[in-house]
C-alpha cells in the first residue's frame, strides 16, 4: 500500500483520488480552495466523449483573425498578455499542420472513446450515477455557410462510430420549440451525456472519497521535491509532507510544479466565462453547442447556463464580465424567451495545451510524480479515464491507451 497525495481537488483530482483509493492505496487530496471550486465548478456539464477534432484543426487560422477583431467574440487576447501568449500561439499553429494534427486526432479520439465506460465504472463504484443522464447534444448554426464547413467534421465523427444526424432549422425547433428562426440547421449527437450540476458531482465524489477514509487537506503546494524513495511536498506555512507518490492534478496551476521537475510544458490558461440563470423562462431538453458563436447552453438542475468562449489573459488579470454578458445577449437571439434577470456570472481557468491533448504520465525527474492536467475543455469528460490511466502508471499495469501520446516529454 502506497501513501499517495493528489494535488488538486477538481474533477480530475477527485476521480484520480477515488480510483487510487479503490486500488488499496492510502490517499489524501490537497487543494487550497476545496473540492470542485475552480474550473470544475463552472464547466458546461457535458460528458463530450463524442468529440474527436482538436481545437488546433485544419483551417482554424482562417477564422482566428476575424475572432480577434471582435473583443467580445469567441476568441480574444488581452492586449497586455499578447506577447506572453505568442509562443503558445506558435505551438498551436504547428499543431494544426497535417502530421501534428493526425497525432492530436488519434490521441483525442482514443481518450474520449474510453471516457464514457470509465465514467460508468466510477459512477457505479462511488454511488454518483444519479448526477448524470443522456440527453444528447444539438449543434446549431445561424448561417447555412457554417453548416457546409462542418459536414466533414460530422463525417469524421461517424467514422469513429459516433452517431450524428444532420437536421434543418424546423427539425431542430421540433426538438426544442424555444429556438427562434435564427437557427437554420445543425446536427443531433444523441450519445452526448450531461450532468445535473458539475459542482454537485464534485461534492458527491468528495463525499465518497472521505466516506472511504480519504483525507482532504485545504492548503497549497509550493514545491514538489523528489527525495530518495519519497516525495517531499512543501505546503504553505513551511509545513512539509512526506509521501510515497504525488499526482499533480491542479489544472492551470500545474505548470509551475512541472517546471520544478524538469518538464517545461506549454500550458496556458483559457479563461472561460458563463452566466447561470435560475429562472430562465425556457427549458432545454438537450445540451446545445453554438460553435459559430463560441458558446454552449446547458440546462442544469438549478438553472440554465450560457457560457464558453476563449480569452487569453493569464491567471492574474481581472475578469472582463462584458464577455459573459455578450454570450448571454447572443443566446437571446436564439432563445428569445430567455429571462436574463438575476443571472450569476462566473469566470474560470481552463488548463489548455496547444495540441488539445492532456498531460498524463510520469515526470522527467522522478516516476514517483505523475501528471494529470491540461485537459482544456474536456476535464469533466476525461476525468475518469485519466484516473484509470494514472492508476495503471503508478501500479505498473498495462494501460488501456498508449500514454506516450500524453507524455509531458512529447514537446
Amino acid at each position: 500500500m502506497r501513501h499517495i497525495h493528489v494535488i488538486g481537488a477538481g474533477v480530475v483530482g477527485l476521480a484520480t483520488a477515488l480510483r487510487l483509493q479503490q486500488e488499496g492505496h492510502k490517499v489524501a487530496l490537497i487543494d487550497r480552495n476545496g473540492p470542485g471550486e475552480m474550473a470544475s465548478r463552472g464547466n458546461a456539464a457535458g460528458i463530450a466523449w463524442t468529440d474527436v477534432a482538436p481545437l488546433a484543426s485544419k483551417g482554424i487560422w482562417r477564422k482566428i483573425p476575424g475572432w480577434l477583431l471582435d473583443p467580445l467574440g469567441p476568441l480574444s487576447v488581452r492586449p497586455a498578455y499578447a506577447l506572453k501568449i505568442l509562443p503558445w500561439m506558435l505551438r498551436f499553429s504547428r499543431a494544426s499542420l497535417p502530421d501534428k494534427l493526425k497525432h492530436s486526432v488519434l490521441g483525442k479520439a482514443a481518450i474520449n472513446k474510453a471516457s464514457l465506460p470509465a465514467w460508468e465504472r466510477l459512477w457505479q463504484s462511488s454511488g454518483t450515477r444519479h448526477h448524470v443522464f443522456m440527453k444528447g447534444c444539438l449543434e446549431v448554426y445561424t448561417e447555412h455557410s457554417q453548416i457546409e464547413g462542418v459536414r466533414k467534421g460530422w463525417q469524421e465523427q461517424r467514422e469513429h462510430g459516433i452517431e450524428v444526424e444532420e437536421l434543418n432549422g424546423n427539425q431542430i425547433r421540433e426538438l426544442e420549440p424555444d429556438f427562434s428562426e435564427n437557427v437554420v440547421g445543425g446536427a443531433l449527437v444523441p450519445g452526448w451525456m450531461s450532468v445535473d450540476d458539475p459542482h454537485a458531482l464534485c461534492l458527491s465524489l468528495a463525499e465518497a472519497f472521505e466516506r472511504n477514509g480519504g483525507k482532504i487537506l485545504k492548503s497549497s503546494v509550493s514545491h514538489v521535491q523528489p527525495q530518495g524513495d519519497h516525495i517531499v511536498l512543501h505546503l504553505e506555512g513551511e509545513e512539509q509532507i512526506l509521501s510515497d507518490h504525488a499526482v499533480i492534478a491542479c489544472g492551470a496551476w500545474s505548470k509551475t510544479l512541472a517546471a520544478q521537475l524538469g518538464d517545461k510544458v506549454p500550458l496556458e490558461t483559457e479563461r472561460g466565462y458563463n452566466t447561470t440563470f435560475s429562472e430562465p423562462n425556457v427549458a432545454l431538453k438537450h445540451a446545445v453547442m453554438v460553435p459559430g458563436l463560441g458558446f454552449a447552453v446547458t440546462q442544469l438542475s438549478h438553472g440554465l447556463r450560457v457560457g464558453g468562449a476563449v480569452e487569453f489573459g493569464g491567471l492574474e488579470m481581472e475578469a472582463n464580465w462584458k464577455r459573459a454578458d455578450a454570450m448571454a445577449e447572443k443566446a437571446s437571439r436564439l432563445l428569445p424567451g430567455l429571462n436574463r434577470e438575476n443571472g450569476i456570472r462566473w469566470m474560470g481557468h481552463r488548463p489548455s495545451m496547444p495540441d488539445t491533448l492532456p498531460v498524463i504520465g510520469h515526470s522527467k525527474q522522478s516516476d514517483r510524480v505523475t501528471y494529470a492536467f491540461g485537459h482544456g475543455h474536456h476535464g469533466l469528460t476525461q476525468a475518469a479515464i485519466t484516473a484509470e490511466l494514472v492508476s495503471d502508471l503508478i501500479c505498473g499495469e498495462t494501460s488501456k491507451i498508449d500514454c506516450t501520446l500524453y507524455s509531458a516529454q512529447r514537446f
